[in-house]
């Protein structure tokens, strides 16, 4: 079944036929027209099946070949203009865990040499700070527009600043945190938009637009903002 494949969709103006990509640090993303049926792309991924097959396996060599970065020292946090100094305290044994002090001073404490143990507890911490971030934002954002404010999710994912399930619950991607809060607004918008109009419709942008004049400006800078994140984040725990 296509739905063995994660992916993303994007929508372009410029479109006239759907189009496949697939990078190592974005995975696979389905281009589409604007006004494309949605429902068409698990079909469309089916008849592709065995090139989508052939490029992720040579995207997954090549990650692994790939060095992998090491501990990072701080978190650069634009979306709330801090800049946290993370210290590496290792204990033999322990698990690690964190603890925050005054200053934005993070302290990562216990078996903190093993890479699968710092990455998954740097995670975590992300994803935690992220929702107490996040949350109040997306609240905030929602009632200035006049939305009623989504059940939201934190993630950490691969391809997808943001989600909107068709209940109307939204998730957020913890690495939001990385990128400029102007981006961040324009992404909690959008996911606020699809609460009204679950698909990519004429009747979806104009609705953005109606709340954010410079849409298009955003959507474009929104495309090359995964440089804001860090290496390590994307790299897999094993």
């Amino acid at each position: 079944m296509s739905d063995h494949f994660d992916y993303a969709v994007r929508v372009s103006q410029r479109a006239k036929h759907v189009r496949l990509t697939i990078t190592v640090h974005g995975g696979l993303t389905v281009v589409v027209p604007e006004g494309f049926d949605p429902g068409e792309i698990p079909g469309l991924l089916e008849e592709k099946r065995a090139w989508i097959e052939r490029s992720l396996a040579k995207i997954e060599s090549a990650r692994a070949n790939m060095p992998r970065p090491g501990r990072p020292d701080s978190l650069d946090f634009h979306a709330t203009q801090e800049s946290w100094a993370i210290e590496w305290d290792q204990v033999d044994g322990r698990r690690p865990v964190t603890r925050v002090f005054p200053g934005c001073r993070l302290l990562a404490h216990g078996d903190v040499e093993d890479r699968s143990l710092w990455h998954a507890l740097l995670r975590g911490w992300l994803m935690k700070k992220a929702s107490e971030v996040l949350r109040p934002w997306m609240e905030r954002i929602a009632i200035e527009h006049g939305f009623t404010p989504p059940k939201i999710s934190i993630r950490c994912q691969k391809s997808r600043w943001g989600s909107c399930s068709a209940r109307g619950n939204v998730n957020l991607n913890a690495q939001l945190l990385f990128i400029p809060p102007e981006l961040v607004n324009y992404v909690l918008l959008h996911e606020l938009c699809h609460t009204i109009h679950h698909n990519h419709s004429s009747a979806f942008w104009s609705l953005v637009r109606e709340h954010e004049l410079n849409t298009d400006r955003l959507r474009k800078e929104l495309r090359s903002a995964w440089r804001y994140v860090p290496p390590w984040i994307a790299t897999p725990e094993t």
